[in-house]
């Protein structure tokens, strides 16, 4: 493997998804096409943004400003006050509080930023994680907060994996340490659990390493046309992804989107 090679979560999960896309955003060169806000986009920014305050200090009106002013913005005025996503937003909020009341903890920390770099391996990770606990015992929580109608649990799985790998190394935790790491989804109330040890990070860099050295052998990125089309800032120049569909409805007669595929924006 040649040189270092940085890794965040979205960066794995966009190669995995299309190579094409992976190419676009990261290997092209060309400038990015702006993104446009959706409902759910805006309302999980504004939730987060005011769980990150909530934990900050501990005070639940501080939380509620900052939403209420993140809501109340002129480009924000499809959540905005009024409307059912406004209502929304706030009752995910008062979930969020009631999670923070939940917890335990000696201290903690929001937006837990961090890189790992495993120089030997080839590899650098970098996160961003939503919240860290440290717990009576030594033990350790990280969440990553969830706010969407459904979450698939394997993608929450490597996203929280890349969050521990970060965790143990920003706060160097002993070896001895235990990790639980949730993906807690607070508009299902769902909580996706995992119990890690430093052999699952060790595990989770080495996968990683692998990764990388696979992504950086690759001479072709093609385009994989799926349902992650729908989402695709590039997908206006990507006609891989016109041809798949119009191939698909030749050759079975209907769209090539599953049905329970939700549609782009829909929170």
């Amino acid at each position: 493997m040649s040189g270092v090679i940085s890794l965040t979560y979205s960066k794995v999960k966009t190669f995995l998804s299309c190579r094409k896309a992976y190419w676009l955003d990261y290997e092209s060169g060309l400038p990015r096409p702006p993104e446009t806000d959706t409902i759910g986009g805006m309302i999980g920014t504004g939730v987060h943004r005011a769980l990150a305050r909530l934990c900050d200090t501990g005070d639940p009106a501080h939380g509620a400003s900052e939403l209420d002013a993140y809501l109340r913005m002129p480009s924000h005025e499809a959540v905005g006050p009024g409307t059912e996503y406004h209502d929304l937003a706030f009752e995910l909020y008062q979930r969020g509080v009631a999670a923070h009341q939940s917890i335990e903890s000696e201290d903690r920390w929001a937006e837990l930023q961090g890189q790992a770099l495993a120089h030997s391996r080839g590899i650098r990770l970098w996160a961003k994680i939503d919240r860290v606990d440290r717990l009576p015992g030594g033990h350790w929580q990280v969440i990553d907060w969830k706010t969407g109608r459904f979450d698939v649990g394997e993608e929450t799985d490597a996203q929280l994996d890349i969050y521990h790998v970060i965790l143990r190394t920003v706060r160097r935790l002993p070896a001895e340490a235990e990790v639980t790491a949730v993906g807690w989804n607070l508009r299902t109330g769902e909580k996706r659990v995992r119990s890690l040890t430093r052999a699952d990070a060790a595990a989770t860099v080495s996968y990683l390493s692998g990764l990388a050295h696979r992504i950086q052998s690759v001479a072709e990125f093609e385009a994989m046309p799926g349902p992650a089309c729908g989402f695709c800032r590039w997908r206006p120049q990507c006609p891989e992804s016109a041809e798949a569909d119009a191939f698909a409805e030749a050759l079975f007669g209907y769209d090539a989107e599953p049905e329970d595929t939700p549609p782009a924006g829909e929170p």
